[in-house]
């Protein structure tokens, strides 16, 4: 079991469930809707030392829970590190940021649906993918990477 997975798993284990929204109103991350620029899913924020999590009002029910997940990521993983303001004002790779929260966010939402390998030899990313609505890339990077 790698850090990312240990952490999900403890996180969990704290709240009862692997739901991102539940997880983020019990730790009092607060979640609020925007119109936003159709490249940007969503973004952190830190406001007197309130979490806040910008969805984009344009997003479907998976993208929304899949976006919600990889934010809280940034939150538990990355505390108050701001990979925009990382990435303009320093020559810091915020990719290894991504990928974190990427991986995060699949093992949250994979246990969330259930864990769907357990017994299943063969199963591979896109098969999780298509049952899940998790992109490829991330089952990709948190399980078979």
């Amino acid at each position: 079991m790698n850090k990312t997975e240990h952490i999900v798993k403890q996180l969990i284990h704290k709240y009862g469930s692997a739901d991102p929204f539940l997880i983020c109103e019990k730790m009092g991350i607060i979640i609020v809707d925007r119109d936003l620029p159709e490249h940007i899913n969503g973004f952190t924020v830190t406001m007197e030392e309130i979490p806040f999590i910008v969805l984009n009002t344009s997003l479907n029910y998976y993208n929304r829970r899949i976006t919600a997940a990889h934010e809280l990521g940034h939150i538990i993983l990355h505390g108050t590190t701001n990979t925009i303001q990382l990435s303009l004002d320093t020559s810091f790779c915020v990719n290894r940021y991504e990928r974190e929260a990427d991986c995060f966010a699949a093992h949250l939402l994979l246990a969330f649906e259930g864990d769907l390998t357990v017994g299943m030899d063969s199963i591979t990313a896109e098969d999780i993918s298509k049952l899940t609505h998790i992109p490829k890339t991330m089952i990709e990077d948190a399980f078979f990477g």
